[in-house]
């Protein structure tokens, strides 16, 4: 918790450290206030600004509550609209502020002034803005063939195997009852495409916000971009596509203006940040980047990804040390002068994800760790050279960046979550990097390397033991020679119960339905691995209860 509120002095210390220079008339203004005196709210009562899975995460993590909970006074913004001709287009609850549209240039001084005389408002800055005919184009997403294949997931089996995350998905887990947000420019495409209908027909888009545009719910429009990334996650093609987390919840928030490039999308980033944590999502995914602008007076250096200097990254800090699983891709910077990695990746609790080929070689476009950050970044890498997505003709098609390796491991880090409800977000994201191939000697491009999914899920089992219920569980004798009875509390029904036998590689040593014996309030197993190798072995039960993984010592 220290590092929490020292963050919280970060932020009012750094936040407007280096002011830009003005090179032009501006029309958005960035004004943060004193305090939150005066408020109908308290953190007495956070019902009235925060979801029942937001507070039930707090209270299980013991996080708590704390005055950044507290959303923005709305006396306060009243206060400031009243100065002139304007439109509210932000508010941000962790930074005090609200973000302002003037309509009138003509009296922009005399509105500044006027604003910054009020007894509640602590600073007012001018947000450079530039055309919007000015577009921004995605890099490193042209089309490769590929070759790896296999009959379930089709050709894009290599970008799960590759992290194990198969095995996760023999169990059943594929992200059931965990919500993923996904922050990007726009999702065209994706309420019609063939591979996106099973999630739509199932009603798991829970909701869409475009954050550009007064948070309008349309988000079917402006660009394909985040469609690619979603479809990495929860798309569906038979022998073509499975996505890491099919089976998950998604809220689709547009955040990216695609037509330019400024510092204004940190702060609509910033406030689906806000409304992420404020609704319990459990994991976000953003396959975006910020280092360099239209206009060279507003670009950062590369010394700036420090995880402090950036709004966006004091932003992704807060919302992962209230509970979310922040997942940023690297930037496709590595070929570039600017060669590092962007913002908010470079946050210390954020997840940044590299980009690796379908060997496991470092991608070249793939951000590099920047100087001066004492944390490894990247932090981690997932395939993202020849990924397969859906394309908007509803076939497939490959693509490269870390935009694509971005989600393919968000997904899969909600699937293992879904096996641990009780773990925290930075349980699951200590898992992922202990894991790695890399972990015992990390290196600047790849981070502690390609994760493996399986020995997460074995590493949690060994810390966590019972999951999702948390049935008892009784194993004698432990360690054995090789017969096991194993008794399950609970009310197990007598169908629909499967059970997995793994041994610690994650090789399946059994896959039937068996039956067994059930007397309440036990149910009960044999487990015979009298011919099988000396070494750790884990029962998995899959139930209509959820899943119960037994280690299993053989001497």
């Amino acid at each position: 918790m220290k590092k929490f509120y020292a963050l919280c002095f970060i932020l009012l210390s750094f936040l407007f450290a280096n002011e830009i220079l003005a090179q032009s008339s501006y029309n958005t203004y960035f004004v943060q206030f004193r305090n939150k005196a005066n408020t109908p709210y308290s953190l007495s009562n956070p019902s009235a600004y925060l979801s029942a899975n937001a507070i039930e995460r707090r209270i299980r993590t013991g996080l708590g509550f704390d005055s950044l909970d507290i959303p923005v006074n709305a006396t306060y913004i009243q206060q400031v609209l009243q100065q002139g001709n304007s439109n509210l287009l932000l508010k941000s609850k962790w930074f005090n502020s609200i973000t302002v549209e003037l309509l009138d240039t003509a009296i922009a001084a005399a509105w500044k002034q006027q604003v910054e005389a009020l007894p509640c408002v602590f600073q007012v800055k001018s947000l450079p803005s530039v055309p919007l005919e000015k577009i921004s184009i995605h890099k490193g997403m042209q089309s490769e063939e590929g070759m790896v294949s296999d009959d379930f997931y089709g050709p894009s089996f290599r970008q799960t195997e590759m992290m194990n995350g198969q095995l996760l998905h023999e169990l059943g887990l594929n992200g059931q009852g965990m919500d993923i947000a996904v922050f990007d420019g726009g999702f065209l495409f994706a309420n019609v495409l063939p591979a996106m209908a099973r999630l739509f027909e199932e009603g798991r888009i829970v909701e869409t916000h475009d954050f550009l545009h007064y948070n309008s719910p349309e988000v079917f429009d402006a660009a394909t971009h985040g469609t690619m990334v979603l479809s990495h996650m929860a798309g569906i093609m038979k022998d073509s596509l499975y996505g890491t987390a099919v089976d998950a919840n998604y809220y689709l928030f547009q955040t990216e203006d695609v037509f330019r490039e400024v510092r204004l999308e940190e702060d609509t980033w910033i406030q689906a940040a806000e409304w992420a944590d404020s609704i319990g999502i459990d994991v976000i995914n953003s396959s975006l980047g910020y280092s360099l602008f239209d206009e060279d007076y507003m670009n950062y250096s590369t010394s700036d990804m420090n995880g402090t200097t950036t709004r966006i990254s004091q932003a992704a800090e807060i919302c992962a040390l209230k509970g979310t699983l922040v997942v940023n891709s690297a930037g496709n910077s590595g070929d570039d002068p600017w060669h590092v990695i962007t913002a908010p990746s470079d946050a210390e609790h954020v997840l940044c994800i590299g980009a690796v080929d379908l060997n496991g070689i470092h991608a070249s476009f793939s951000g590099y760790h920047p100087p001066g950050l004492s944390d490894v970044k990247p932090n981690v890498v997932a395939m993202g050279r020849q990924t397969v997505y859906a394309a908007m003709d509803s076939t497939i098609s490959r693509g490269n960046g870390t935009s694509f390796s971005s989600p393919i491991l968000a997904g899969m880090a909600a699937t293992l979550w879904q096996a641990f409800p009780t773990a925290t977000n930075m349980d699951i994201f200590n898992a992922i990097e202990q894991s790695a191939s890399l972990y015992s000697n990390p290196n600047d491009s790849m981070g502690y390397g390609i994760p493996d999914f399986w020995k997460a899920f074995v590493n949690l089992s060994n810390q966590i033991y019972s999951q999702p219920n948390e049935n008892s569980v009784l194993v004698f004798p432990q360690p054995s020679e090789g017969q096991f009875e194993i008794r399950v509390e609970g009310n197990f029904p007598n169908t629909s119960n499967y059970h997995y036998l793994y041994d610690s590689s994650g090789r399946s040593v059994k896959y039937d339905k068996w039956d067994y014996n059930y007397s309440n309030p036990w149910a009960i197993y044999h487990v015979d691995l009298a011919s099988h190798p000396s070494g750790q072995y884990y029962f998995v039960i899959e139930s209509s209860e959820g899943i119960q993984v037994v280690p299993l010592q053989k001497k």
